[in-house]
């Protein structure tokens, strides 16, 4: 049974870290939250801005960790050396990394919070179901999923603003760190089970 669930949660976080890659409009962070209950998925959640809102990715560009901003105003200057074009626009070096940090806080939402506000558009209960999230959930997010009586939070990278574990443990949700490591593809490759 333990090598089943290890192979399911395999399974999600790879799907969850598929789904961040693909359609996360961040600059900085891709995240995702798909939410499985009876061994379905019936959530996915995405960070980004609400519909119809400009992108953080249409304002920032994050290269080598070093962040960058369109600028409107600076756009007829000529580029320079701290500055980067992509698809066309000038991005200019941040003069504060953080700059992007406080302007996520206030125009997106968290992926958990996406998965979960999905399910309550639809009425549907997220009891005794399984988050598995892409990065460990922050205090905020914790908070939410211990709310919608999930059991279970499966993550594979650590937050830095990631401070809701003990949170989540403290409320009797079975927290999992599971890395997404090389195992999968070796799998494939030697056709072995790891």
């Amino acid at each position: 049974m333990m090598k089943k669930q290890h192979q399911w949660d395999t399974t999600w976080l790879l799907f969850a870290r598929m789904m961040a890659d693909r359609h996360s409009k961040c600059a900085s962070k891709s995240v995702a939250c798909v939410i499985v209950k009876d061994e379905k998925p019936i959530s996915i959640g995405i960070n980004g801005t609400p519909s119809q809102h400009v992108n953080c990715n249409e304002i920032y560009l994050k290269q080598d960790n070093i962040l960058y901003k369109a600028e409107a105003e600076r756009q007829q200057e000529k580029a320079d050396a701290l500055s980067i074009v992509h698809n066309g626009q000038v991005f200019y070096r941040c003069d504060n990394q953080e700059e992007h940090h406080e302007w996520s806080k206030m125009n997106e939402i968290h992926a958990e919070i996406n998965a979960l506000g999905k399910l309550a558009a639809d009425s549907t209960s997220a009891r005794h179901a399984t988050a598995y999230v892409t990065h460990s959930p922050c205090h905020a997010c914790s908070l939410a999923l211990i709310a919608s009586k999930i059991d279970r939070v499966v993550y594979s990278t650590g937050y830095e603003y990631g401070d809701g574990l003990t949170l989540m443990r403290q409320s009797e949700i079975e927290v999992l760190h599971r890395p997404l490591t090389e195992e999968y593809f070796l799998e494939r490759i030697f056709d072995k089970d790891l």
